[in-house]
């Protein structure tokens, strides 16, 4: 069996706590690769003890080990300087010489491929949205403020990769009509869910679980929980789920919110939240480890997602994959898992009106948008279905390279 070797590269730490989707993707990418395929990862480190700065690190991720290389040390996740973290990213990788015999270079943002532009062996890129929503009022990535030269840099880089997977498929065809010299080159792809981590429980062994969680902050275990689970930034809108729940406050539905994540915008949600008198009713519980969001989940009635865009989000994923129905914006690829009226409700505009009547139309429907309807809306969101194309064209690119050497 001839061995892939395959180099990441992007500021992550899979065995550190770095909130968002794309951290998620490349820890899958790295635990289900068959065992034809390494994938080793130069990233960022969250513990200069353990993963120091500058050295090769054997770490372990699951029942699948890799190596791991950082550039530099990411001592806060949350943290969005001036700098953008992938030009803070790449400016310190350009200090090293990664000559480490890589089969295949993958990149999952197009900023650190500049310094490859001389290496010759194939390279596959991810990605993760659409970018044209540079041009959206609401992004809240840093390349907004010059989008013309992100799409500059754009028509530099892409065409010099054999390979690149879209999680969107609108952004395919946009891409395909950019490039028709090498349309073939752009792929959909899906984001997927671990079923062994988020899978639903029995409803006593639902109910026993949720009175342990929720007794730290003095709730019932019948009052129904809301959960919304994402980076407290502009990209996530964490305002219009505070103010749809304000909205949703005098109706005596006894409704409970518990909101995960970190960001910049964490200290203006709280005190959002205390301006409306919610803290006895929401639960700012700030970063959580994937096992304690997928119990959080698990216990939960209705997942809410309020952003103002997405590719395919990850999280809502996991919900389904729990049981649990999701309220809505109408953003990315979410209309591929969440179907209205079967299990869950996608709100008419982005208004706390809407997002809340899709969230009072889930509660009205529990019985009959949990369990079953959700976790059909997602058996084929799965690492062995969706990542198998990803491990093939590794096995494709690199096949090719070595032919064109012989």
């Amino acid at each position: 069996m001839t061995k892939v070797s395959v180099g990441i590269i992007y500021p992550a730490d899979p065995v550190g706590t770095i909130p968002g989707g794309i951290d998620t993707f490349i820890r899958g990418i790295l635990r289900w690769a068959p065992p034809d395929i390494c994938v080793d990862l130069i990233g960022v480190t969250t513990d200069r003890l353990s993963r120091p700065v500058g050295t090769w690190t054997r770490c372990d991720l699951e029942k699948r080990s890799f190596n791991f290389f950082p550039v530099s040390a990411l001592d806060d996740a949350s943290y969005r300087g001036r700098v953008p973290l992938s030009l803070r990213f790449t400016i310190a990788l350009a200090a090293y010489r990664i000559e480490e015999k890589f089969d295949v270079l993958e990149f999952h943002r197009i900023e650190p491929s500049i310094l490859f532009l001389l290496d010759r062996r194939p390279k596959n890129a991810f990605v993760h949205q659409n970018m044209n929503v540079l041009l959206d009022t609401n992004a809240d990535i840093a390349w907004r403020r010059a989008p013309w030269l992100f799409f500059k840099l754009e028509d530099w880089l892409l065409p010099k990769m054999a390979s690149v997977f879209v999680v969107r498929e609108n952004a395919v065809a946009t891409y395909r009509a950019r490039y028709p010299a090498v349309k073939d080159r752009f792929n959909f792809i899906p984001t997927w869910f671990d079923p062994d981590v988020f899978f639903p429980l029995a409803n006593d062994q639902k109910m026993t679980l949720k009175n342990r969680l929720v007794i730290r902050f003095g709730w019932a275990v019948a009052d129904p929980l809301l959960i919304w689970v994402g980076r407290l930034d502009k990209q996530k809108d964490p305002f219009l789920m505070i103010e749809t729940f304000y909205g949703l406050s005098g109706r005596n539905l006894r409704l409970r919110l518990i909101v995960v994540g970190d960001g910049v915008l964490r200290s203006a949600v709280q005190g959002r939240i205390d301006t409306l008198g919610l803290s006895n009713r929401i639960a700012l519980v700030g970063l959580r480890s994937v096992t304690e969001v997928a119990d959080l989940l698990r216990v939960s009635d209705i997942f809410v997602l309020s952003s103002a865009y997405e590719g395919m989000p990850m999280c809502v994923l996991e919900a389904l994959g729990s049981g649990v129905p999701v309220a809505a914006t109408d953003v990315g690829e979410i209309r591929l898992v969440v179907k209205p009226g079967q299990n869950g409700e996608i709100s008419n505009d982005r208004s706390p009106e809407a997002l809340g009547s899709a969230i009072v139309s889930c509660y009205n429907n529990l019985d009959k948008y949990s369990g079953a309807p959700c976790l059909e809306s997602v058996a084929a969101y799965v690492p062995e279905k969706v990542l198998a194309p990803v491990y093939e064209n590794y096995r494709r690119l690199a096949t090719e390279n070595r032919e064109t050497k012989i």
